[in-house]
């Protein structure tokens, strides 16, 4: 099919920054590649995966980033800044939507953030006749609750105003079936669509004693040598008050002080992305010394962030859910390329996508994280058993594709619209 020609047309608006949100950027390839001419519209503070930035079928429509109120602010100034901002948003995600993007037959909007980008998108949606459609990755009121008391008047009204937009989309996705429990409980939906998050694409498995060479070659790229011998543990983060860097900090102090396995091990920590809190952490990170650890922070593109994930022993997952029901997306990058991972378990909704002890160790302290490390690396390097078993395990029970899955489970959504393939 030519580049001009195009199935149906469809908007999708990420109030959020386009090369932190990869389920968007999932999306809107799947919608390309299905035929829709897409105009994708969010941030764009950080680089955008060449294959969406260089799809013929996809167009990018900025809208600018303002700045949150900053970590510790008193709870009024907090209030203040979150509305005036929302407003503003609002009003320039109005703008792209109705004055600069061609109309589309169905808006497809991430929430959270639910103000105002839910109203933005609704609104947009009816005035333009399109179909309006909401992926659901977490609780717009639920992130509120760092900052404010659950039970805070503002936290209710939140909560009810996200209900109250919800019940107005015309179809939904979710990230987990405990999600779309609470989606049809406490909000009245119908018949929410578990669309879960899976590798973009699976890359072949490179066994564990192949990976330390890699890994030197892509850890140059930024600078930062591997030393001989040493174990290579990626840490994926948005730098955002829902992963707990705390506790990584806390098991991998505990780690490090233990009497070791094997007297030669030292494990390097790569804490990877962009975000709000990364200065912070990076002070405190500066403070600290370690025997055996040696952490570091990086940013890297996509293409060198897929080759490390490849090249990493093992990864670290600390994403702590506000609402208990969102699965933690980096995951799935890091099962793609065949890592098996330590992750913090927050709740059942889990076992959903892992399966603890065969494709990942699940910890729920310091001193859990600590003995995960330690089991994950028995052997290492000589003789990796329990690795190279995780990594046969995850090959195995990761098979499909995120473009196999969205084919399978969201298409049929747009053929509503679509039109004959």
């Amino acid at each position: 099919m030519p580049a001009q020609q195009h199935r149906y047309r469809a908007t999708v608006l990420v109030l959020g920054d386009l090369g932190r949100s990869p389920r968007m950027l999932n999306h809107a390839l799947a919608l390309a590649e299905d035929g829709a001419a897409v105009s994708l519209a969010g941030y764009h503070e950080t680089p955008v995966d060449g294959s969406v930035l260089n799809h013929p079928r996809i167009r990018i429509y900025r809208i600018r980033s303002l700045r949150r109120a900053p970590e510790g602010t008193p709870r009024f100034w907090f209030l203040l800044v979150t509305a005036l901002r929302s407003a503003c948003l609002f009003f320039e995600s109005l703008w792209v939507l109705l004055l600069r993007t061609p109309r589309p037959d169905a808006v497809l909007v991430q929430n959270p953030p639910t103000i105002p980008t839910l109203l933005a998108a609704w609104i947009a949606a009816r005035m333009r006749r399109s179909l309006f459609i909401v992926d659901w990755h977490n609780f717009g009121y639920s992130m509120l609750s760092p900052r404010l008391d659950p039970a805070h008047f503002v936290v209710q009204l939140a909560k009810s105003w996200e209900g109250w937009l919800g019940r107005k989309a015309d179809a939904h996705f979710c990230v987990s079936q405990a999600m779309r429990q609470i989606l049809v409980d406490n909000f009245g939906l119908v018949a929410p669509i578990v669309l879960y998050d899976k590798p973009r694409e699976l890359l072949p498995l490179l066994p564990v004693h192949e990976r330390s060479a890699l890994a030197r070659n892509v850890l140059s790229r930024a600078g930062l040598t591997l030393p001989c011998g040493t174990a290579l543990a990626v840490c994926p983060t948005s730098w955002s008050a829902d992963e707990d860097m705390d506790l990584l900090l806390e098991g991998l102090e505990r780690w490090d002080s233990q009497a070791p396995s094997s007297p030669l091990l030292r494990l390097m920590v790569l804490i990877t992305g962009r975000g709000p809190l990364r200065l912070e952490f990076e002070q405190r990170l500066s403070q600290l010394s370690w025997r055996r650890v040696l952490p570091h922070t990086a940013f890297f593109d996509p293409a060198d962030y897929r080759e490390l994930l490849r090249a990493a022993h093992i990864g670290f997952s600390l994403h702590r859910s506000s609402s208990g029901v969102d699965l933690p997306m980096k995951i799935m990058d890091l099962f793609g390329a065949r890592t098996p991972a330590s992750v913090l378990d927050y709740g059942p909704c889990l076992a959903e996508q892992i399966q603890s002890g065969q494709t990942a160790l699940t910890f729920r302290d310091s001193h859990e994280f600590a003995q995960r490390i330690d089991e994950l690396l028995q052997g290492f390097p000589d003789d990796p058993q329990v690795l190279e078993r995780m990594q046969r395990n995850i090959e195995a029970s990761f098979p499909e594709t995120w473009l196999q899955a969205w084919q399978r489970d969201a298409a049929p959504v747009f053929q509503l619209v679509s039109g004959p393939a």
